[in-house]
């Protein structure tokens, strides 16, 4: 069982198996608010006019991203496939990638064990998301693979260049992993005393993207920073940990600083004699070090959003999920995790089992996307009064409404924006100015409140959901709002003034 062909074995079996789960899910999962930028994005079909909508500041994803999402639209079949395709096989690349950096030093079992690990984590749920960061955590965990291994094959220090510079040109944000990687390479050279200058080149060729891309961040950050929706805290570094482990919050904080203090006494243990850094027998220093700086990144970037006043929300540190599985994984070399490593890797087993058949119970019903019963329920309340704006009062909500609603319905469908009014009640206008955004590019029905009110006194209202200013502000000036339909997740008033 402990054999690398068995666990290799193993590892087909599982890739396999989330390969094809993956896309029944990904088929069954409707669009949420940040695909549905995507979505529009891609069928403008000319990287040119997709150059144009990013610049306009309708996302900050690279272009590098939408070239791979607008190749992936062009593929035949369900968009909510197509579209999501690069994210599973990103997610299955991270899979691969965690399995061969663990093997390099560890048994066979660890590394199974670490990708179950990562098949069990909230990670997963980025694997059928039409966003980048399934994609980048395959990539840098590639990237990790070809730097442990430099100096094995010729090709690796290429392949490691390659793999993080394209890392960076899906997502700016991964520019900061090229730190994590600096950090594991001055430890490689304090401990061998050498220096690979062919890594740190490959570090400078892998910041070119976004050194390039640099006046598209500056101008879209000068668009949103001020009032952007996602504010970092120091309570949200907490929270994010928690997420990514999956834990509640205080174990995960007790989990964060084990392992912190581990990394830390390992670079502490300095020789009296020779100054440089006296690990244990074949103990890879440079790879802890790159472990607890993958670990540390969230933290990081939540020090530095607040030290530049910019936007910080979990998902942007996904690249910590390498180090919060590499660090479980590394635990093997401990005795007693030897010794139980058949009953560590038969309860994650069993618990993948459990999670599978969670997965398989909603594809009794078939594998394609099952219609959405709210938007069902506003076309039948609303047939009596046809000629009534249907206004959806969340600008999130709004995308997916127009995007899911019957014919019908969706002429009606409208958004009321008001950035003043917005960051009065919210704080923040990020959604009403990028829904504003969207309409130079795309049909949709969104009008400015002081366009809507005056010729509107009477109206349909689908409150709920994120992002939601206008039931405030329609309470506020005494509008009388009328219940029709109690639904929990979008309750529908009759509105007049």
């Amino acid at each position: 069982m402990a054999s690398p062909g068995f666990a290799a074995l193993l590892l087909a079996g599982i890739c396999l198996f989330e390969f094809i789960v993956l896309l029944f899910s990904a088929a069954r999962k409707a669009f949420w608010y940040d695909e549905l930028v995507v979505v529009h994005l891609v069928s403008l079909r000319h990287l040119s006019r997709i150059f144009d909508a990013l610049w306009a500041g309708c996302d900050p994803m690279p272009v590098a991203f939408y070239s791979i999402a607008e190749l992936a639209s062009r593929l035949p079949g369900d968009p909510h496939v197509t579209l999501r395709l690069p994210s599973i096989l990103g997610y299955l690349l991270a899979l691969t990638g965690i399995y061969i950096f663990v093997g390099k030093r560890l048994p066979p079992l660890a590394g199974i064990t670490a990708v179950l690990l990562l098949t069990l984590s909230p990670f997963r749920a980025y694997a059928i998301e039409a966003r980048p960061y399934a994609l980048l955590i395959g990539l840098l965990t590639l990237a990790a693979v070809c730097w442990q291994r430099d100096g094995d094959q010729r090709f690796m220090t290429p392949l490691f260049a390659l793999f993080l510079a394209l890392a960076v040109s899906i997502h700016y944000l991964a520019v900061f992993t090229i730190a994590c990687f600096g950090l594991a390479e001055l430890a490689w050279s304090v401990q061998s005393r050498r220096i690979r200058w062919q890594i740190w080149a490959g570090c400078v060729f892998a910041a070119l993207p976004f050194l390039l891309a640099l006046p598209l961040v500056l101008h879209y950050t000068s668009l949103y920073a001020k009032n952007f929706w996602a504010r970092p805290t120091w309570g949200l570094t907490v929270s994010t940990y928690s997420f990514y482990a999956g834990l509640e919050t205080n174990l995960a904080v007790v989990f964060v600083a084990f392992f912190a203090a581990v990394v830390g006494m390992l670079l502490l243990r300095i020789s009296g004699k020779s100054g440089h850094l006296s690990p244990p027998r074949d103990f890879p220093i440079p790879e802890v070090v790159l472990m607890g700086a993958f670990l540390g990144y969230p933290a990081f970037l939540v020090l530095f959003s607040k030290i530049m006043s910019s936007a910080f929300t979990p998902r942007y540190g996904w690249p910590g999920i390498i180090g919060f599985v590499l660090a479980f994984s590394y635990l093997f070399r401990n005795v007693w995790f030897k010794t139980a490593s058949v009953q560590l890797l038969a309860a994650f087993l069993f618990a993948f089992a459990i999670q599978t058949r969670q997965d398989l119970l909603p594809l009794r019903g078939g594998n394609s996307r099952p219609p959405d019963e709210t938007l069902l329920q506003l076309a039948n309340v609303t047939r009596s009064e046809p000629d009534l704006p249907v206004v959806i009062a969340s600008g999130k909500m709004y995308l997916e409404a127009h995007y899911y609603a019957p014919p019908a319905l969706r002429d009606r469908i409208v958004e009321v924006v008001d950035s003043g009014e917005a960051l009065r009640v919210l704080g923040t206008d990020s959604v009403d100015r990028t829904n504003r955004l969207l309409i130079q590019f795309f049909p949709l029905q969104i009008v400015d409140r002081a366009r809507f009110e005056p010729v509107h006194q009477r109206f349909y209202l689908q409150t709920g959901g994120g992002f939601d200013w206008l039931t405030t502000y329609l309470v506020e000036r005494q509008y009388h709002l009328r219940l029709l339909t109690s639904s929990a997740r979008a309750p529908l008033y009759l509105v007049e003034k």
